[in-house]
């Protein structure tokens, strides 16, 4: 699967969490509203009289309505996580067709001579992140970039995650853009 189909299918599955969400708020909503309305009986203020004839209903109508306020705050806690994870997949899918965007403006693939020692390169580390890396070595197959750590927490990150290199204060996201 290429990135822009990557892409699409990651708005597409955002779409879906945020029809999820929508219907997880209305359900929640409805809930609410049905156990406000359980409790129009005890709206006055007037308490369960044991001993009373209407004893058993009040107390059985109060029971239900206390049962309806659980499910309403149970599907409440259900659509705040449905919006949350709507959310994440809307970033997560953003994220996906802004990196899919900058490598389908390329028309060809980074190699070793787009690269020089002390370069400033934006590299893609999963699938929707990305970091930015002063190049240490330009190797065959990978770039070694310079972690920070004094060696041992070099990254090498393959050409093909490369997003954009910075030389001279110019940034490019096409190896062909080439300023020589």
């Amino acid at each position: 699967m290429d990135e822009q189909e990557s892409a699409r299918t990651a708005q597409e599955r955002a779409e879906q969490a945020q029809k999820k969400a929508d219907k997880a708020t209305a359900d929640s909503e409805q809930r609410s509203k049905r156990a406000f309305d359980m409790y129009g009986r005890f709206a006055g203020g007037q308490p369960l009289l044991p001993g009373h004839h209407s004893y058993r209903s009040a107390r059985r109508d109060k029971n239900r309505a206390d049962a309806a306020s659980e499910r309403a705050i149970d599907a409440y806690k259900a659509a705040e996580r449905a919006k949350a994870e709507a959310k994440w997949a809307k970033a997560k899918a953003d994220a996906r067709t802004k990196i899919a965007d900058t490598v389908a403006t390329r028309s060809r693939p980074w190699q070793p001579t787009d690269f020089q020692v002390g370069d400033i390169v934006t590299v893609r580390v999963f699938e929707t992140s990305t970091d930015t890396y002063r190049v240490k070595r330009v190797n065959k197959k990978t770039l070694t970039l310079d972690g920070g750590g004094g060696g041992w927490d070099d990254p090498k990150r393959q050409y093909d995650r490369v997003l954009s290199r910075t030389r001279a204060g110019i940034t490019i996201t096409n190896p062909d853009q080439e300023i020589k």
